[in-house]
């Protein structure tokens, strides 16, 4: 991103904390000129003492601050790609057929998997993953009309408690590390107009009444996690104990990554319970969130 752009994220991530620029400045021993001069775009050099001291006043995890470092750059997305020539032999410039082999992917996965986009929407999920998360019918029909409806977020702690309702034990465990990740991949994208929209619904204590909390905690100086991956291990109150790994696999695009989620077992008796789950429904994909145009209503 641009320094415009950058100096945008640096207030959304100021204005997270409920903080003015006088008390960022005092939090994190700057000159308030300095932080206005960044959030007006007009600074042109961000100096490596800087930007870290800043990534420390925001209470950033270690995920979090890879991103924000890279942000800092002022490289975008559509910048990270090679770009197009007559000699290019491959299609990451068309950000389409990247999708369409993403969910080719999926597809043939034999464990539960889906596709996320930088806002954690879920753009396509495989029957297997439908079938394990035994997500609600009547989710999934008013999932286009609502803020946030496709968006992992919604099926962890929405009111609807699509997946606690499930899980007997371990769900602070389980909250915190899919809390994790959608901060991480969202944080480049914390000032775009549709994250600020996104952001707006989570935090209504009616609709998501434990969202607001785990935002806070997995900020705290007190946790990080220090690798790109989710462990799961829980008591689910029909499949019994599961033991899991959430792997990724990123595809980049000239509108942020698309990340392919897939839950590698770790016990002989989740393996098994995912062989039945594929036995049971098969291979297939449902496409769920729009992708790359984003609604907004």
């Amino acid at each position: 991103m641009n320094r415009h752009e950058f100096g945008k994220l640096v207030a959304a991530l100021r204005q997270d904390l409920e903080w003015t620029q006088s008390q960022l400045a005092e939090y994190g021993g700057f000159d308030i000129a300095v932080i206005s001069q960044i959030e007006r775009g007009v600074k042109k050099t961000l100096e490596p003492e800087l930007l870290v001291k800043l990534a420390n006043a925001f209470q950033l995890t270690t995920l979090e601050r890879r991103q924000f470092l890279f942000a800092a750059t002022g490289v975008g997305d559509e910048h990270t790609l090679r770009q197009p020539s007559a000699a290019l032999a491959t299609d990451t410039i068309k950000s389409d057929k990247v999708l369409e082999k993403m969910i080719d992917l999926l597809e043939r996965l034999p464990v539960p998997a889906f596709l996320d986009d930088v806002y954690s929407d879920v753009v396509a999920a495989n029957l297997i993953a439908q079938a394990f998360m035994q997500v609600p019918q009547e989710m999934l029909t008013n999932a286009g009309d609502i803020p946030g409806g496709y968006n992992t977020i919604r099926l962890v702690f929405g009111k609807e408690m699509a997946v606690r309702s499930h899980i007997v034990g371990n769900w602070d465990e389980y909250a915190r590390t899919g809390m994790w990740t959608f901060r991480a991949n969202s944080l480049p994208y914390r000032a775009h107009p549709y994250f600020k929209y996104l952001l707006k619904a989570f935090r209504n204590p009616v609709e998501y009444p434990l969202f607001d909390r785990y935002w806070r905690v997995v900020s705290s100086v007190e946790m990080d996690k220090e690798a790109d991956y989710q462990e799961f291990s829980y008591e689910h109150d029909t499949m019994g104990h599961l033991n899991y790994i959430a792997s990724f696999i990123t595809a980049l695009t000239r509108y942020g990554d698309l990340i392919l989620v897939q839950y590698l077992p770790v016990s002989d008796r989740t393996k098994a319970i995912f062989d039945q789950l594929l036995a049971e429904n098969g291979h297939g994909v449902l496409r769920l969130a729009p992708w790359p145009d984003k609604r907004m209503s």
